[in-house]
């Protein structure tokens, strides 16, 4: 039996429900009900069928053919899963590359009449595209059906051929502590209905996971690696609707909400809710996020409004803007991780310095470093899947080494490692490459220019409400002039205790509305520049940052990023010269930080020594 067995017969299982439902394309995305990055195993239908892992990506099964589109991140681990599968990988990005939409009308034969109408050559035959409306936002429904909106269709077949499949999670929720908080539930409810007046609404409605969890004050762990739990939330100006199984409510959680005057229901009963409300002619405002189950129900029963203007939730906004208990938690979180990674990084110069490295592989030093970090009574998980990529596996942006499937490490090249954490304050991101042995030029060259790119970044100034879009430029200049680039974004939010992948802005060079973003103070950011030779290595360096003000003058408001993550450079890599003297004074400052924040909470003289020499000025 071969690796892509199980894949190639799901798929035809799947084909043989399509024909029973008289469906000729049937679209599985990477997504669930709630907006997920990462989705629980009852919704990782695309990996069940497909076998690629990565963590973004769409299937489209037609009778004869399947293919399936991921960004550039996973490129490489794509054509390594999806060998000997039947599947074709889309690149999305490359030229030439069919977008899904494309796709789906040339594999069914479509004609443009003189009218500009879309038909297809299915004879007298109305083809059907189907997908599960639940687990699709609204935004991808739109994306999906322009054009094609005749033809879309409402159903989940896996249920029918996944006859194992998982089923809800429902893990007990917790309170986050209002120390790191800084506004209590209430307070958020009353901007909310504030908000809600404002548009002449009854209601708001929210699936998003995370925005439940920041709303409610509340944390889950249903979702691997982010703190949150599954429900649906409708804020109504005098009453709040909590849609979630009871196992989730522990005794304590159950009297929060009573005192907030929170009424929990089932959570399957958020439909007849809503249906009942629209009989009352309440109406209901809702974000883009929305799921498309959500949103055709507005539109049939004709009480739902998307938000005016952008449609992007309030509340996604509201959270990016970290107040001064979110930020200190923060700052708490990253001495916590500084003190791990510490640790860990003296150990793995011990072992590169007595020639132990090569007993060791991807997957043990990962292993290793949560085992560290799990020792502090705070640690509550990883925020993201360990990337710890040697050599040639660094060039793979989020490769993901496991117990089965991991290189063994030698005295040469770099180790990519790309690793986070969440703690009760807060949540960490960081990236290190880190030299195993003897590097080449290039490797070197890459190195010095990434520093460069994240230094530049780092020491940026800017007048209040820039975007990313303009920021990512500091990243990038310095290796575009020597001819090096990165396809993923340069930034992205960070959760407080949430998911570390947060909206809606980010830092890239590509225009959309997460670049269009405007930055404001106490808006935090990963600063993660990168260069990747294809089969030989990858380097990425990576912070968080916090946008806070810089100065006022008569040219307006200017700000600038205060650096929260806590941990040295390696700076044997450096190429000196190609540093001017503002980045030298940079990481030299850096540096002075990082010891005086982290010295005096280390115990054993080893990593004492270690941090010290790490330190040193350049």
């Amino acid at each position: 039996m071969t690796t892509h067995t199980l894949p190639a017969q799901r798929i035809a299982a799947l084909r043989t429900a399509m024909k029973a439902h008289n469906i000729d394309v049937y679209i599985i995305p990477t997504s669930d009900p709630h907006n997920n990055e990462y989705v629980a195993d009852r919704w990782k239908g695309r990996e069940w069928l497909s076998g690629f892992t990565g963590s973004a990506g769409t299937l489209i099964v037609a009778h004869d053919k399947a293919a399936l589109w991921t960004d550039s991140r996973y490129f490489l681990q794509a054509e390594k899963e999806l060998v000997g599968s039947g599947i074709e990988l889309m690149r999305m990005g490359v030229a030439g590359v069919p977008s899904e939409n494309d796709w789906i009308k040339e594999v069914l034969g479509y004609t443009i009449d003189e009218g500009g109408k879309l038909s297809f050559q299915q004879g007298s035959v109305t083809p059907h595209i189907g997908f599960d409306f639940m687990s699709v936002s609204y935004m991808q429904h739109v994306e999906y059906a322009y054009e094609l909106t005749d033809f879309m269709v409402d159903i989940d077949l896996l249920n029918e051929i996944w006859e194992d499949r998982p089923a809800l999670p429902s893990h007990p929720i917790y309170i986050q502590p209002e120390e790191w908080v800084g506004e209590t539930l209430e307070s958020k409810i009353t901007r909310l209905r504030s908000f809600i007046e404002l548009h002449h609404a009854h209601n708001y409605i929210t699936n998003d996971a995370s925005e439940i969890a920041w709303l409610l004050n509340l944390r889950g762990e249903d979702i691997a690696y982010n703190p949150v739990f599954l429900a649906y939330l409708i804020v109504g100006r005098n009453d709040l609707h909590f849609f979630i199984t009871e196992d989730h409510l522990t005794p304590s959680v159950k009297d929060y909400l009573k005192r907030a005057n929170v009424t929990y229901h089932a959570y399957d009963g958020v439909m007849d809710f809503i249906q009942q409300s629209a009989q009352q002619e309440d109406s209901f405002l809702y974000a883009f996020t929305i799921n498309a189950a959500f949103s055709e129900l507005f539109i049939n029963e004709g009480c739902g409004n998307w938000i005016p203007e952008d449609g992007v939730s309030p509340i996604t906004t509201w959270r990016a803007h970290k107040n001064e208990a979110e930020i200190a938690g923060f700052r708490l979180a990253m001495r916590h991780d500084g003190v791990a990674l510490t640790r860990f990084r003296r150990e793995l110069d011990d072992k590169i310095a007595d020639g132990s490295i090569n007993q060791e592989t991807e997957w043990s030093i990962a292993e290793r470093l949560e085992e560290i970090r799990a020792e502090h009574p705070e640690y509550r998980g990883l925020s993201f899947a360990t990337i710890a990529g040697y050599a040639g596996n660094g060039a793979i942006v989020h490769y993901e080494a496991t117990a089965e499937d991991h290189a063994q490490l030698a005295n040469r090249s770099f180790l990519l490692l790309d690793s986070g954490a969440h703690y009760v304050s807060g949540t960490t991101d960081i990236t290190r490459t880190i030299p195993l042995g003897t590097l080449t030029d290039e490797e070197k060259k890459a190195y010095t220019l990434v520093l460069k790119g994240m230094i530049q970044l780092s020491m940026a100034h800017f007048p209040v409400g820039t975007t990313g879009l303009a920021l990512d430029f500091a990243a990038r200049q310095a290796m575009w002039r020597e001819g090096y680039d990165f396809g993923h974004g340069t930034g992205h939010g960070v959760g407080s205790h949430l998911c570390v992948h947060e909206g809606p802005h980010q830092i890239r060079k590509d225009r959309r509305a997460a670049t269009e973003v405007p930055f404001r103070v106490g808006m935090t950011v990963s600063n993660e520049p990168g260069i990747y030779v294809a089969n030989k290595f990858g380097v990425r360096l990576e912070n968080v940052l916090v946008a806070e003000p810089a100065q006022k003058t008569t040219f307006g408001e200017f700000l600038k990023f205060e650096t929260l993550t806590l941990c040295p450079f390696d700076v044997s890599p450096i190429i000196v010269e190609m540093l001017d003297t503002s980045e030298r004074e940079w990481l030299n400052a850096y540096h002075t930080m990082v010891r005086t924040e982290l010295l005096p909470l280390l115990s054993d003289e080893k990593d004492k020594e270690w941090l010290i020499k790490a330190t040193t000025r350049l």
